[in-house]
């Protein structure tokens, strides 16, 4: 019986580089932002997101008491 992961694992690398590079330089093209700017940005949505959801919840459950 053949591995059923055996089409998925045809790489060694986790993605196809030659698709990689393709699509690091159109993301590049299209944002017109250096990698470690789009890193910034997306790293800060990532930690501000839950907060802001935490602070929202926070402010509800207050006006929800009175």
């Amino acid at each position: 019986m053949p591995n059923p992961l055996e089409t998925v694992l045809h790489h060694s690398e986790p993605i196809d580089p030659t698709l990689w590079e393709w699509l690091s330089a159109k993301i590049d093209h299209v944002l017109g932002i250096s990698p470690g700017a789009m890193v910034f940005i997306l790293g800060t949505f990532i930690v501000l997101s839950p907060i802001i959801v935490g602070i929202a919840a926070f402010m509800k459950r207050r006006d929800i008491k009175r």
